[in-house]
């Protein structure tokens, strides 16, 4: 898989988490990771609504600043996010998290709330801090769902001419290779658990505002990513179909406009997101590396000589990319 734009990482996974299911399932619900002393922030958006960016403290307006975007459903509190805000504070980098509106802990007023393609609230969180704070983040990382939405943002927006680092970790480019994917063998684990958090979210969003063709009886019957996008998400933003969206929303037709300097790290063995539908040497940009292992799992990168003791080498990899960054 070595060629221009790719390169092999130098992970080498927990020797008592050999496999793609450990890593993720470790990295999701058994790492411990730390508390946050956050400071949350209501970010006033030109459609009427609102979403809400988290603030790692203390805060010092002369640190460099990075922003963590979570995948899907995440938030302030998932694990990943925590143990890298603090890997990262630690290395003197300011954090803001910024979920996505309408997720756990970021509540907001319309019918509407994101998509896989949503990049307006990224876009006018960046041209608000250049404006207000007079700063543009460093780096932005984005995870899994949000790592997409970061690259879909790079290749089309002019503000991320700002950014002097992207980095993106498990991202799902192609998303109707990823749902097909998810509905066939130990994968539709992961999917059901995954919608289960999306149909509740979506349940409430019902019962406050209605659906264009949906009834609380029809979300039951939603079992599956092609399902839950092409009979609830579609109609509500505007597209086809399931596959129109995926479509209109993946990143990995526009990963040739990026111009940012961008690391991918991505595992071979992810459960969620398999080797098949990674994009060919071709389709990335000169600006992109994909830094591959065969080992890692979905957000997971765990590595670590104790069992049950395990650190989250991206954590390491990370701040190293951003240390390079500063240097040049």
């Amino acid at each position: 898989m070595a060629g221009l734009h790719t390169r092999r990482s130098a992970f080498k996974p927990a020797w008592w988490l050999p496999g793609g299911h450990a890593q993720t399932l470790y990295a999701a619900y058994l790492k411990h990771a730390p508390r946050l002393q956050l400071e949350t922030q209501i970010f006033e958006l030109p459609d009427g609504d609102c979403t809400r960016g988290f603030w790692l403290l203390p805060r010092s307006p002369h640190q460099p600043l990075v922003m963590l975007l979570p995948g899907l459903e995440g938030d302030a509190g998932s694990p990943y996010i925590r143990g890298l805000a603090r890997h990262l504070a630690r290395a003197g980098y300011g954090i803001l998290i910024l979920p996505f509106r309408g997720t756990r802990g970021n509540p907001n007023r319309r019918r509407e709330s994101y998509h896989a393609g949503w990049i307006g609230d990224l876009d006018w969180v960046v041209e608000y801090l250049n404006q207000e704070e007079k700063t543009a983040p460093l780096a932005i990382i984005g995870f899994s769902l949000g790592g997409n939405m970061l690259l879909r943002w790079l290749a089309t927006s002019p503000g991320a001419a700002r950014i002097q680092q992207a980095i993106g970790v498990s991202i799902p480019f192609d998303l109707s290779c990823v749902a097909h994917a998810m509905s066939r063998g130990t994968a539709r684990l992961y999917q059901a658990a995954l919608i289960q958090n999306l149909r509740r979210a979506a349940f409430q969003k019902l019962a406050d505002h209605g659906h264009p063709t949906l009834q609380s009886i029809d979300l039951r019957k939603l079992r599956t990513f092609l399902d839950f996008d092409g009979r609830y998400v579609a109609p509500l933003y505007g597209f086809q179909d399931a596959e129109d969206y995926y479509a209109q929303t993946s990143s990995r037709s526009i990963l040739g406009r990026i111009k940012t300097p961008t690391l991918i790290l991505q595992s071979l063995d992810d459960p969620i997101i398999p080797g098949y539908c990674l994009p060919e040497e071709s389709e990335w940009s000169a600006s992109t590396i994909l830094e591959w292992s065969p080992h890692g799992g979905h957000v997971g990168f765990i590595h670590g000589r104790w069992p049950f003791w395990g650190h989250a080498w991206i954590n390491e990899r990370i701040t190293e990319a951003l240390a390079q960054t500063r240097s040049v």
